[in-house]
């Protein structure tokens, strides 16, 4: 019962995590299109400007806006319409003094024109428009890499990719890029009481949680069941399972009680990064490397095990992608106090206030946390060890995660 006595502190855990030398992760060649929320190992830049071409903001008429010079109520300009261009249309028209194009949203502008007006401040003539106003160079026209200029960054290594990345690599010339491939997480639990021939069965949902809380385009979450609190078995299911995974999570079998016996288990067959750390939920969770490979151990209840995992399983990430921190976060004002322990680091789900939109309160005091406490909150706070929580109207980081 005395295995958890010599805690170490959280940031000397991440510490250990992101300064150990995990087995490497490698990068394949994606496709653009297919490649949302994969981790970027390389710098994208445009290959060309956005838009290529000079085009048209709306539907109207191309002319050279020095035609249009003196255009009133009672000084009316007319032009003579040649032809009609549409967006993808290649046709080339060259205009002289006093005529027009008409032209669709999208378009490339005709040589030698460089303004429109829009439809509908233009009356239609036989054979032409009459304007009356004068148009600037520019007017309604959409010039060569005004959306995005060429050799402009769209992506950093390191980036988690999104839509827009997508959208402007594919606008600017780059189909293919280069990521890490998916990580492989396999994820088991242990206890007697997971199986249907205990007297105190319950139903085995931590492995659950883990995946549908952390598997995403880049992590790929693997259930492989259950153990009985028996040292060997653990200690085969972690063997057997190991060469096909990059990282292991055990719920379940790290407490205090004798029949917790992962760090039986594992402690003949792999090196102990650190067994018990001072963060509340969660101080029993344990790390180890076996081949190189981590092997996370955490409570068996869902919502401890999400938070113990959510606080080292990142660092990890970091550590074998490069990853530039994706995580949500937003500043936001106390609506009442939080209480932590001095000594620990202390996880806090919080509440957007309901009198007030812009406050926060805690939905839980930050020992246990329970699962309908998981289900209210909006985030989670972070309070660090040396600081013995917070008053009312202090301003705190907000972690979302829903």
């Amino acid at each position: 019962m005395n295995r958890f006595v010599n805690l170490i502190g959280y940031q000397e855990a991440i510490t250990r995590i992101s300064k150990y030398k995990w087995n490497p992760v490698g990068d394949v060649t994606a496709n653009v299109s297919g490649s949302l929320g994969m981790i970027s190992t390389e710098d994208i830049f445009a290959k060309m400007p956005l838009p290529t071409r000079v085009r048209s903001l709306v539907d109207g008429y191309a002319i050279r806006s020095l035609d249009s010079t003196g255009a009133s109520a009672e000084n009316p300009i007319h032009f003579k319409i040649i032809g009609r261009k549409e967006a993808g249309s290649g046709k080339k028209l060259n205009i002289s003094s006093g005529e027009c194009v008409e032209i669709y949203t999208g378009a490339s502008l005709p040589k030698g024109c460089d303004a429109v007006i829009m439809a509908e401040y233009a009356s239609t003539v036989s054979g032409g428009i009459t304007i009356t106003e004068e148009l600037s160079p520019g007017t309604n026209v959409s010039k060569v890499g005004e959306d995005i200029e060429k050799d402009f960054q769209i992506i950093h290594k390191g980036d988690q990719i999104g839509s827009f990345h997508i959208t402007a690599m594919l606008s600017t010339g780059t189909s293919k890029i280069r990521v890490k491939r998916t990580i492989n997480v396999g994820v088991f639990s242990t206890g007697n009481e997971l199986f249907s021939s205990s007297a105190d069965s319950i139903k085995n949902t931590a492995e659950t949680a883990v995946k549908t809380f952390f598997e995403s385009p880049f992590l790929k979450v693997t259930k492989l069941g259950k153990c009985h609190d028996n040292a060997e078995e653990i200690s085969k299911k972690v063997k057997h399972s190991i060469d096909s995974m990059d990282a292991m999570v055990i719920t379940g079998g790290t407490s205090l009680g004798r029949y917790d016996l992962v760090p039986e288990a594992l402690s003949g067959i792999a090196e102990t990064i650190f067994g018990g750390v001072r963060i509340r939920p969660g101080r029993t969770a344990a790390l180890y490397s076996l081949s190189g490979k981590p092997v996370f151990s955490v409570s068996g209840f869902p919502s401890s095990a999400i938070i113990s995992l959510w606080l080292f399983l990142p660092h990890y990430i970091k550590a074998v992608t490069g990853i530039n921190d994706s995580s949500r976060r937003r500043m936001m004002q106390l609506a009442t106090g939080l209480h932590s322990k001095a000594g620990y680091t202390t996880v806090i789900p919080v509440r957007i206030s309901d009198n007030n939109r812009m406050k926060i309160s805690p939905v839980s005091s930050g020992g246990s946390v329970r699962m309908a406490d998981m289900l209210k909150a909006d985030g989670l706070a972070v309070v660090p060890d040396n600081v013995e929580g917070y008053p009312e109207n202090e301003i705190v980081e907000v972690h979302e995660v829903r």
